[in-house]
């Protein structure tokens, strides 16, 4: 009678909660390995990976419709031209173009700063996004120092090329963009934290136990001694 039990409660066809949950808890030793084990491999991760600092400026964007003489302005039926909001998109991603457009010099400084630093690791860790009316450029670096001046670099140097741009006419004059907050030194990685790390290896290696410690109780049930 005990080995008809024995197998009925370790067939993979059938499933019983209460009885696997009691099995998991007998195997929580090597559950609580599996989560030791993933838990210091999250800690080697950490150390071979180091954690990125990013620098944030801030640019404000808007339309000066005074500058816009609207009475000039007409559509091919003769009738007074309406700026669409594509055409609003279109006039403010001024300020995102000159920002490009002056990244190759950005990367001459940035190389300055960090002599190991590829272009294609410098395209990987910027970015320019617009949230309504504002304009962020970010750039991540290892180092929280070297994050910030790349930034603040980049961000005097767009604002003084979309002067010369606006002065020659090839940036639309109504468009009013102005720089309202250099970046910060950067105090907190934004990933890689250790703990993060470290807690996300842990309940990776519980998943994994509990995987195994299942899979084994139903496909490779062991058989009792003595028989």
């Amino acid at each position: 009678m005990k080995k008809q039990a024995l197998d009925t409660n370790t067939s993979p066809d059938t499933f019983n909660l209460i009885d696997t949950i009691d099995h998991l808890l007998q195997n929580w030793w090597k559950i609580t390995l599996c989560m030791i084990i993933f838990g210091l491999m999250g800690l080697i991760f950490s150390f071979i990976k180091p954690p990125k600092y990013e620098a944030e400026a801030i640019f404000s964007s808007s339309i000066d419709y005074s500058q816009i003489n609207f009475e000039n302005l007409q559509d091919e039926n003769g009738q007074p031209v309406q700026l669409t909001q594509y055409d609003l998109d279109l006039a403010l991603s001024a300020v995102q173009r000159v920002l490009l457009g002056v990244r190759n010099k950005t990367i001459i400084f940035a190389k300055t700063l960090d002599p190991t630093l590829e272009s294609a690791t410098f395209e990987q860790n910027m970015s320019i996004e617009r949230y309504h009316d504002r304009w962020y450029l970010r750039y991540r670096h290892e180092d929280p120092l070297v994050a910030q001046s790349i930034v603040n670099y980049w961000a005097d140097l767009g604002m003084a090329q979309l002067a010369e741009k606006q002065a020659s006419n090839q940036v639309e004059p109504f468009v009013m963009a102005s720089l309202i907050a250099h970046a910060n030194l950067p105090d907190k990685p934004i990933y890689q934290n250790r703990s993060n790390v470290i807690l996300a290896g842990t309940l990776i290696g519980f998943g994994i136990g509990v995987m195994l410690v299942d899979l084994k109780y139903r496909f490779f049930p062991s058989t009792p001694k003595g028989e």
